[in-house]
C-alpha cells in the first residue's frame, strides 16, 4: 500500500487501496493458488484478497471496484510510468504501441521495453459497438496522454508495426513531440527525387542498410526518412520510417525495431503464463471492467519482472536454469525474467527472501525511483 499511497494526490486514496489489495491477491494467485487450468477467475481473485472478511464480502469488494466509474485508467498512467522509470527520466527509452484481444475484447497497450518484455504504462480496452468516434481517436488520445508524462527532451521513441503506418498519424505524432519509428507496408507509394515508387520496388541486398529521404504516401507526401533492411533469414525487407529530423543512426533504427517483438512476448505472458485468458465478464460492454482489473495486473507484472531481473534473481537463475547448448536469438537462456520471478514466489526455499525483496522494491518505488533504474543500480 505504501508505494501507491505515495501518489494519492493524483488518484483517490480508496481507489489506490483497492488497486493495492487486488495486486496482492494477484501475486498470491501467481504463486500457485489458482485453478481452472491456469486461467484466472474473478472468484479466485476475490478469495485471495488480503481482507479479514467472509468470501461474499470479498467478492462484493472486488465487483464494486470493477464497476466503479470513478476508477479511470487515464488517471493511473502517471503512476504506472513513475513506477516503471521514476519521476525523473533521463534519456529516451524505446516504447511500443500494439493491440491484442483478451477474451475477444480489443486492448490497446503502450509499454516500455524492459528485460525482453514490455512494462505496461497505459492501456485501454474497448468494444467496437460502444466506440463513439473511432479507434484512431482512441489511439491518439492514449499516445498524447503518455507523452505528456515525459519532458519533451526525454519522450520515448514510439515503435509501431505496419498496422499503424497511416499517413494521418505522422503529423499528429510530430505535433505532440513524439519521436516515432514505424514499419511501412511494401505496397505504399513514396516519392524519391520527385518520382513515385512503391516500397516493394526498392532493391534491398541482404544484410545491407540503405537510407533515403522520401515523401511518404502518394497523395499526402509527408517528409520522412526511409531505412530499408533485409536481414538474414527475413522473408522480406523492413521498410522503416522515422521523422526527417531524427538523430537516430540507421543501425540504431533497425536494432530498435527488432525489439518490437517484446510486446508479443508480453501478450503471451499475460494470456498464457499469468492466466488473463480465463477472465470472463457477463456484461454487454466488459471493456471498462477489464481495463480496471488490468491496472492491478500491470503492477503485479512489474513486480514479477523486477524479481526475475534483480541480482538475487540472477543468482536463482544460475541455480535453476539449464542453458541451451546453442544460442537462440542471441542467448542461451531458457527461463525468462518472468519465469524466474514466478519461481521465486512459488518455491518454498525462495519465497521468504522473495517477499522481503518485494518489500524493499516497494519502498524504493515510493521514493520516486523507478524499477528500471533501481535494477540498474543494484545489478
Amino acid at each position: 500500500m505504501g508505494v501507491v499511497s505515495a501518489y494519492q494526490g493524483i488518484v483517490r486514496k480508496s481507489i489506490l487501496k483497492n488497486v493495492a489489495l487486488i495486486t496482492r491477491a494477484l501475486l498470491t494467485l501467481f504463486s500457485g493458488a489458482r485453478s481452472g487450468n491456469g486461467g484466472l477467475s474473478k472468484a479466485a481473485l476475490a478469495r485471495c484478497l488480503p481482507l479479514q472478511a467472509q468470501a461474499k464480502a470479498r467478492q462484493t469488494r472486488l465487483y464494486r471496484f470493477l464497476d466503479n466509474p470513478r476508477v479511470t485508467p487515464e488517471a493511473m498512467v502517471p503512476l504506472l510510468i513513475a513506477l516503471a522509470v521514476g519521476t525523473t527520466c533521463n534519456g529516451r527509452l524505446p516504447m511500443i504501441l500494439d493491440q491484442t484481444a483478451i477474451r475477444g475484447i480489443p486492448t490497446l497497450l503502450v509499454g516500455l521495453i524492459f528485460e525482453g518484455r514490455v512494462l505496461p504504462v497505459a492501456f485501454t480496452c474497448f468494444v467496437h459497438d460502444y466506440v463513439t468516434k473511432s479507434k484512431n481517436a482512441i489511439e491518439h488520445a492514449l499516445l498524447v496522454m503518455v507523452a505528456a508524462c515525459f519532458p519533451p527532451e526525454a519522450r520515448p521513441v514510439l515503435i509501431m508495426d505496419r498496422g499503424y503506418a497511416r499517413v494521418g498519424l505522422l503529423p499528429q505524432l510530430a505535433a505532440a513531440g513524439i519521436p516515432f519509428l514505424i514499419r511501412a507496408p511494401r505496397n505504399v507509394c513514396v516519392y524519391v527525387q520527385g518520382r513515385p515508387k512503391a516500397l516493394g520496388r526498392f532493391s534491398a541486398r541482404r544484410g545491407c542498410l540503405v537510407r533515403y529521404r522520401v515523401l511518404y504516401h502518394a497523395t499526402k507526401k509527408y517528409p520522412v526518412d526511409l531505412v530499408i533492411y533485409h536481414g538474414p533469414g527475413h522473408q522480406e525487407p523492413w521498410y522503416l520510417i522515422v521523422p526527417r529530423d531524427s538523430t537516430l543512426a540507421s543501425r540504431e533504427i533497425v536494432d530498435l525495431y527488432a525489439r518490437r517483438m517484446c510486446i508479443e512476448q508480453g501478450f503471451r505472458d499475460w494470456k498464457t503464463h499469468l492466466g488473463v485468458r480465463g477472465l470472463r465478464f457477463a456484461t454487454a460492454n466488459p471493456a471498462p471492467r477489464l481495463t480496471r482489473l488490468l491496472l492491478a495486473f500491470a503492477l503485479g507484472y512489474l513486480i514479477l519482472l523486477a524479481l526475475g531481473a534483480s541480482a538475487e534473481g540472477q543468482a536463482v537463475r544460475n541455480t535453476l536454469e539449464i542453458p541451451r547448448r546453442t544460442a537462440r536469438h542471441g542467448t542461451t537462456r531458457t527461463l525468462s525474467s518472468l519465469s524466474i520471478g514466478l519461481l521465486r514466489i512459488s518455491l518454498e526455499p525462495l519465497r521468504v527472501k522473495a517477499w522481503k525483496e518485494i518489500a524493499t522494491l516497494l519502498r524504493v518505488l515510493s521514493t520516486g525511483i523507478g524499477a528500471v533504474f533501481w535494477l540498474r543500480q543494484t545489478a
